[in-house]
Order: C-alpha cells, then structure tokens, then sequence
C-alpha cells in the first residue's frame, strides 16, 4: 500500500513573551492512501498544531518548525511559498475547526467555492460554479442551487460545517485534513456530519487526518488512532485494539473519563489527577509520569522510546503498526477505581 505521508521527527516551537513554547515533540507517523488517521488527545496536547503543520500554516516569524514532512514523496518543510500555495487546497485540504471563520463573511458561499476551483484547476467561471453545486450536492446541502448565493451567517452551523466539507473537496485533495470538525454541532447534527465524512472519504478513496478529544468519533471513522500527551504521540494503533487494550496509562485514563455505552448510569467516571505539564520549558523526562499510578525511578529520568506491542487478537496482521512509549506498559488495574466507586 502506498504512503500519502510520511512524518519524521517533527518539532514545533512558538515564540511568546515567556521564552520558547514546546508545541510538538519528536511526532512520527505515516498515513497510507485511502487510510483515515485520529489524532485523540486531551486539549492543548498539541494535535490541532501537528495538523497544521502539515501544511505550514503556523506564522512564519513565530514558529521554528523541524523535521520531515512528506506528502506523496515531496518535502513540505523545504518547500516555496509559491509550491504551498499550490499544494494547499489541491493536493492537501483542510476543514477548520469553525467553519463561520473560516468563511470570507462579505462573499456568497458559491463564490468562494469557485474561486477555489479556479485558482487550482484553471478552469471557466461558469464550469467552476457547477462543480460548486456538484459539491453542495455531494454534502447533500438542500436546495444547493439557492445555497450557492447565500452567505454564511444565513446558514445554520450544520450546514455551514457541509458547505466547508464541500470547500474542502472541491479540487478531489489526495490528503483531507480534519480539526475537531464537529464540535461545535449539536449530537445529531455531529453523527450526520461524521457519517458523510466516511462516506465521502471511502467514495473519493482520499486519506483522512482527523483532530479529535471525543473517542466516540475517533471509533466512528478512524482505522488507526495515535493518542497525543504532552507534544508526543504515547501509544498507536488500530483503533479497536488501541481502545480495547490500551497499553499506555493515560490512553488507560482517558478511557476511564469517557462515558460508555452500555455503562450504568450510576457508575462514578475516574479522572486522571493532576494536570498537563506546562510546555514552556524542554522536558527531560516522561510527561505524564506526575500524573501515573504506574511510574516507576525511571519514568522520571528520561523520555521512554517508541517500543513495538504485540496485536491483541491472536492471528491479527502484525503488519499493522502498533506502538507505545512507556517504560511500564500493559493492562493493570487502577488502584482509584476502588476509591471512586466507594
């Protein structure tokens, strides 16, 4: 299977008045064509500034970016202004996070989706504006004719959330780019949403990057999950097994916060305690260890490595990636569940 991306050693540094922030910390992963990659993690983990990286979009001034950043074999980190223009829109696609800012408020939503279409693809304004429609329709947008013409305050958050997915794959992107693209949807308007993206993804056999805290939408239309702590990717895997058998103790946690279906109503959730270090200084040692029930001496004295795990189901492809870095992984029980249930 071929490699749509390939991401190496990737570091991120903003400038601020407090010195150095540590964004992004020595990520490694790679997405196959036609595979759809969550990024899972808690708030300010550093997943949304990992997917934006990809395509350089962090200020220049402000941000010292390192590493390797592959798409279809080409060097993004080294890349023109002029070749970023190029890739970002066509060959890389992104839906943002709030679609009522990321939409021009004084042009129609037709409109920004044929300047879209021609900037790329050279194409005539009136055979622009019919793939505009083509893709309202393909979101299944009611009456894309007449939503060609309207702006985007006239469309309800749903719609305007469609209408940035048809934004996004108006020039056919081999790579489409995901920001916590449901968050600020109502729950049934979310499972909508969701249920295109995957539909839409497996029609056009794009690869898909999705950002997400909610580990109900990374089951819904992720293959592998990559679980962020910190700056750094701790544990990946295919989704089912990297959330039936999580082996990193916050991946542990996380799921042990998260509300199940199924789960007695009456069942007490067991938070993580403690909180995320602060990324303003270079750490040394396992982030999370403060925060562990399972750190041991050495958890506080380096950074562990990325370590292979075994897959769950005897007869599974092994040749699906499954990795975790921690010096003392594996199911074991948390001595607070008792404390939480008493």
């Amino acid at each position: 299977m071929s490699s749509v991306l390939r991401v190496a050693d990737l570091s991120v540094t903003f400038k601020s008045e407090d010195g150095p922030v540590y964004a992004v910390s020595d990520v490694n992963f790679a997405l196959n064509t036609g595979e759809t990659l969550a990024l899972l993690g808690e708030s300010g983990c550093g997943k949304s500034v990992t997917l934006k990286s990809l395509m350089r979009l962090h200020p220049p001034h402000k941000t010292t970016l390192s590493g390797q950043i592959e798409i279809t074999g080409d060097d993004v980190v080294a890349m023109s202004q002029r070749r970023l223009s190029a890739l970002r829109g066509k060959r890389v696609a992104m839906i943002f996070q709030e679609p009522m800012l990321a939409f021009d408020p004084v042009f129609t939503i037709g409109q920004q989706i044929t300047e879209t279409v021609r900037r790329h693809t050279g194409c005539a304004r009136a055979r622009a504006r019919a793939r505009a429609l083509e893709m309202l329709e393909m979101v299944r947008i009611p009456s894309a004719a007449s939503r060609l013409d309207a702006y985007p305050h006239e469309m309800s958050g749903g719609m305007r959330q469609r209408a940035m997915i048809a934004l996004a794959l108006s020039c056919q992107p081999d790579l489409l780019l995901a920001d916590e693209p449901t968050t600020a949807l109502d729950a049934t308007v979310q499972i909508q949403v969701l249920k295109l993206l995957r539909e839409l993804q497996t029609e056009l056999g794009m690869s898909m990057i999705i950002v997400t805290h909610d580990v109900g939408v990374a089951i819904e239309v992720a293959d592998r999950v990559a679980v962020m702590y910190a700056g750094r990717i701790i544990e990946e895997g295919p989704v089912n097994e990297v959330l039936s058998t999580p082996q990193h103790p916050y991946t542990q946690g996380l799921l042990a916060a998260t509300v199940h279906p199924g789960m007695d109503r009456a069942a007490r959730l067991t938070a993580i305690p403690g909180a995320p270090p602060r990324l303003t200084r270079r750490l040394e040692a396992c982030a999370f260890a403060p925060r562990c029930y399972k750190a041991g001496p050495e958890c506080r004295q380096s950074i562990p490595r990325p370590s292979a795990v075994a897959p769950a189901e005897p007869g599974a492809d092994s040749s699906q990636l499954r990795m975790v870095s921690c010096y003392r992984p594996g199911l074991k029980e948390d001595p607070r569940a008792h404390e939480s249930n008493q």
